[in-house]
């Protein structure tokens, strides 16, 4: 494993229509020696000066084909950069002239060539150029596919492109005026500054991530020059990619190689580090023992969870007391409200759209999802995400998984006297949410847009929406997760109707989806093009996910250790437990090897477990549940009435959709190789796409759900009048007219189900309501108003009016609501109006 920069800094044109860079080659000089220092960086530096346009080619072309898998790459370019009337950015070589830029500059496809086709798993890039922010434009894709796939290419760790500017901008402000000799550049510089004194280490633990590098170097740079703006473009990243060591903290008191093994990007070799630290936390010299202690104080909040708990096990074995933790500041000045989440029955993860980029926000240790677990300690102490997940075996009856499932049907339980709802555990859960990533960001998060499975009903929707508001999050929108996948993977806006058909295992929920996508051109009543994305058609198993794999294994283990040694492992949870994290992570190093090797020290009886398993064997022992992914692909095709030559898109998404398996059946059943790049993050990020399109924050298509199930008010002979249909667009508002069942009758009771079909038995009722102080008379000539009113964040209002004396009575749909059902009274459901018309006509479904 090697840490590898190479910097090409131009500073002098043979073309004199190209200004002089005079701060190029002091700045590379400046940046090569703090990137060298074995305490901050200890990369090994390469600095090409003033390169001809073959030469610049070559230097990428070497630097990235002698990457190996584990290396750490930094490209730094620092030269003009130019766009030709295509806006295709080209770099410029000491010797390009501008008349031939295509043939004598360097294509700004050519680097990302390069990146894409070498081995490394971590690759940044510096583009301090003018128009620099054009690079992602010039990105290109795999032959056949239409998405920049970088976790296969890279290990699933990913590339991150930096600039100077965006793709309308300069980097040097006099390059927009004249020719005159340019400005040093502020962006390397503030590189250089934040590297040398620290300060980019925002968090203050000791280490400089590549996001912290960008977010100190974007507020240096707009500080300034608020005429430029540094973006950030990143593709398929995988936890936190660390680029240097603040030298001000330990660095000077502790061996070098040592605090370089601590900045690598191998777990084993930080936990190396930590084995090393006890030896240095005996020394006899204070200041040695001081900074032994900092660094493994830092080590203590790696990404890694196994680094993370051997430095914390180290800490409080060696009585070093309260572990100090990088301090997190009480208030921010910034605010995000472009933010998704897709909260899952498994995992969690949060997205955010900001600088018109959209990303995933990490948790704590570094992962893109957290998982969707909570826990109460005996101290009355709340758990949430992986800390939850170690303390299962140990706390079973105060552990709370797949609290998703339970959302909206009543579910509670009773813990030290104090009832909990499913909706007040998925608060908790999305608090930690909102606080994990506020801390990654610096800055407060207060909306949101959700999603949900295409199938939950209003009552499912309603209770994680109130479980986001006890959590202090602002619901903007409520998105279908298909819809959402859809927007993340991008849908072509040349076409003017669409079939979709979205494929989505999440770790407990098998959920099916065929979308009808029509595209509404702008008009003088609406200046923006909208997308209408209706779900034709949809199915699923809400008992099938990647879990049920996992437990395959499990007890394929379990079984293989009891034949081999006459115990029997399920008598044990903690063995259990062991087995299940075991059979996870062969799980998941399945999908990318076809052999795996499961080890478990110690099993039970002081017995150890090491099992080989292929593949094919695992396909084998899984062999009836793919079986059961493939009938609600078939069912929801034939619901929608899509023949397989019609779909344009097969989108896979959630977490388990990363088993080879389910890509090759899914491609089976279509004939069509199905789009991937996305797992698991696309439902998030659709989600915050879409925040920001309703906030304003980006210009794009807007995507507009519709109802997933028809609303419809009971009457006395057992019938629904449906008033809000299926696949209704909302905001929707829709009235009928109804009447009393009885003379004199007083009051009447408003019963609202929610379901497709003519039979109030065979839907599910939302609510009940009272209308009373009616006026006396003859059964038949009361004129009731019902109305239902459907808001974009699913909030559902329904208001009954006597029309004669005025008299009205509303219920918002909620929990409550749902609870109260169980005292209506079916003699004082209302009666159909067969003369009136009512004054809305109710609408068609699409």
């Amino acid at each position: 494993m090697a840490r590898r920069c190479l910097i090409v800094a131009n500073q002098h044109y043979q073309d004199p229509l190209f200004a002089e860079l005079p701060g190029a080659a002091e700045d590379a000089t400046a940046l090569s020696d703090v990137l060298t220092q074995p305490g901050i960086g200890g990369f090994e530096v390469t600095v090409l000066r003033d390169a001809g346009g073959t030469a610049f080619r070559r230097a990428i072309e070497a630097f990235f084909q002698q990457a190996e898998r584990e290396d750490l790459l930094w490209l730094h370019l620092s030269c003009h950069g130019m766009k030709n009337r295509d806006n295709r950015l080209f770099l410029v070589g000491s010797d390009t002239e501008r008349e031939y830029l295509a043939s004598t500059g360097v294509d700004c496809t050519f680097v990302s060539d390069q990146v894409e086709s070498c081995r490394s798993g971590q690759v940044v890039v510096f583009l301090d150029c003018c128009y620099s922010g054009a690079y992602s434009r010039g990105l290109r894709t795999r032959a056949g596919d239409d998405s920049v796939d970088v976790a296969e290419a890279f290990g699933g760790k990913g590339r991150v492109v930096i600039t100077a500017a965006n793709a309308l901008q300069f980097s040097h402000e006099s390059m927009a005026t004249s020719r005159d000799t340019a400005e040093p550049s502020i962006f390397t510089r503030a590189i250089v500054d934040g590297l040398a004194t620290g300060d980019a280490d925002l968090d203050r633990d000791g280490r400089i991530s590549v996001d912290e590098l960008y977010d100190y170097v974007y507020r240096e740079v707009r500080a300034r020059q608020p005429n430029q703006t540094p973006t950030r473009s990143v593709s398929s990243a995988e936890g936190t990619i660390m680029l240097a060591h603040n030298a001000r903290v330990a660095g000077a008191r502790l061996p070098a190689e040592l605090v370089q093994a601590s900045l690598s990007p191998l777990p084993w070799q930080r936990i190396g580090v930590v084995h090393e630290l006890e030896n240095l936390l005996a020394s006899r010299r204070e200041e040695v023992r001081s900074a032994a202690e900092e660094l493994l104080a830092r080590l203590a909040t790696d990404p890694d969870p196994g680094v993370a708990g051997q430095a914390r096990t180290m800490w409080f074995e060696r009585g070093l007391g309260e572990l100090r933790l990088p301090s997190v500041p009480e208030t921010w000045t910034e605010h995000y409200r472009a933010v998704g989440i897709d909260f899952g029955t498994t995992n969690s993860s949060v997205a955010v759209f900001t600088d018109g980029e959209c990303r995933i926000v990490p948790n704590e240790f570094g992962h893109r999802t957290t998982p969707s677990v909570a826990a109460l300690t005996a101290g009355g102490e709340w758990l949430v995400g992986e800390r939850a997940k170690n303390q299962a075996v140990t706390n079973p009856a105060r552990t709370f998984s797949s609290i998703k499932l339970r959302l909206g049907t009543g579910w509670s339980t009773e813990v030290d006297g104090r009832r909990l709802t499913a909706e007040d555990i998925a608060g908790v859960i999305l608090a930690h949410l909102k606080q994990d990533a506020e801390r990654v960001l610096r800055g407060t998060i207060d909306e949101v847009a959700l999603t949900v499975p295409a199938h939950f009903g209003l009552l499912e929707r309603r209770a994680l929406v109130d479980a986001a508001r006890t959590a202090g999050l602002t619901v903007r929108r409520v998105l279908n997760e298909p819809n959402a996948a859809a927007l993340a993977y991008g849908l072509d806006k040349d076409v003017t109707s669409q079939t979709v058909l979205v494929v989505d295992l999440g770790g407990g929920t098998f959920d099916v989806s065929v979308l009808s996508v029509e595209f509404v051109p702008p008009d003088k009543w609406s200046p923006d093009s909208t997308v209408i994305a209706d779900v034709a058609a949809g199915s699923g198993d809400d008992r099938l996910g990647g879990d049920d794999w996992d437990a395959r294994i499990t007890d394929w283990l379990a079984a293989r250790f009891r034949t081999a040694h006459g115990i029997d492992p399920a008598s044990d949870e903690a063995a259990m437990r062991r087995l299940r994290e075991a059979a996870e992570r062969a799980k998941i190093e399945l999908s990318a090897a076809r052999v795996t090797t499961i080890s478990v020290p110690y099993l039970a009886g002081g017995l150890s477990l090491e099992e080989q398993l292929t593949r094919a064997h695992f396909e084998q022992l899984t062999g009836d549940l793919l079986a059961r992914v493939k009938q609600p692909i078939e069912t929801a095709l034939r619901d929608a009435e899509v023949r397989i030559s019609e779909l344009d898109q097969v989108l896979l998404v959630g977490g388990a959709s990363r088993m080879p398996a389910i890509g090759t059946l899914v491609a089976e059943l279509t004939g069509t190789v199905p789009r991937r790049g996305l797992i698991p993050d696309g439902v998030a990020l659709g989600a915050a796409i879409q925040a920001a399109i309703v906030r304003g924050e980006t210009r794009d298509t807007l995507l507009v759900d519709a109802t997933s199930w028809s609303l419809a008010i009971e009457t006395t002979d057992g019938e629904l009048t449906t008033l809000i249909e299926r696949n209704t667009t909302v905001p929707a508002k829709r009235s009928e007219i109804f009447t009393t069942t009885h003379d004199n009758q007083s009051e009447v009771q408003i019963h609202l189900h929610e379901g497709d079909g003519k039979a109030a038995a065979r839907t599910r009722k939302l609510a009940t309501f009272t209308l009373g102080g009616l006026v006396p008379a003859a059964r038949g000539v009361p004129r009731i108003e019902v109305t239902i009113d459907v808001e974009v964040d699913d909030s559902v209002r329904v208001a009954a009016k006597e029309l004669d004396s005025g008299r009205e009575a509303h219920i918002v749909v909620d929990g409550q609501a749902a609870r109260s059902v169980a005292r209506s009274d079916p003699r004082l459901a209302l009666a159909r109006v067969k003369v009136a018309a009512p004054p809305f006509p109710p609408p068609s479904p699409r």
